[in-house]
C-alpha cells in the first residue's frame, strides 16, 4: 500500500475553506466523508482500495492548508496517476475556494 499525500495553501480562512470543501465537485470523487472539527475522513464508495484523510490547518493571516492523504493499494504507475490527478484537483479547489471566499 502506498500513501499519497498532497497539500495546497489557500488565501482564505479555515471556516470558509471547510465550507467550500463541502461544495466543491471534487467531493464526488471522495464518496462518503464526515466532518470532525477540521478533519474530513473519507473513503471511496466504489473503490475500497483507496481511503484517506483531508486535514484543514489554520496557517494564520487568513490562510489555510488543505492536506489530502490517500492510502492506495495498487501498482506504482497507478499511484502516480492518482497523485497527478490529486494535484490537478487541489489546484482547481484552490481557484474555486479563493474565488468564492
Amino acid at each position: 500500500m502506498a500513501t499519497i499525500e498532497r497539500w495546497i495553501d489557500l488565501d482564505t480562512e479555515i471556516d470558509e475553506a471547510d465550507l467550500e470543501w463541502t461544495e466543491f465537485t471534487f467531493r464526488s470523487l471522495v464518496g462518503h466523508y464526515k466532518t470532525s472539527n477540521a478533519d474530513v475522513e473519507w473513503s471511496l464508495a466504489d473503490d475500497v482500495e483507496k481511503s484517506g484523510l483531508v486535514t484543514l490547518a489554520d496557517l494564520g493571516a487568513g490562510r489555510t492548508r488543505v492536506t489530502v492523504s490517500i492510502d492506495y493499494v495498487g501498482d506504482a504507475a497507478a499511484a502516480q496517476a492518482v497523485g497527478a490527478h490529486l494535484d490537478h484537483d487541489l489546484a482547481e479547489f484552490k481557484t474555486f475556494a479563493e474565488t468564492r471566499a
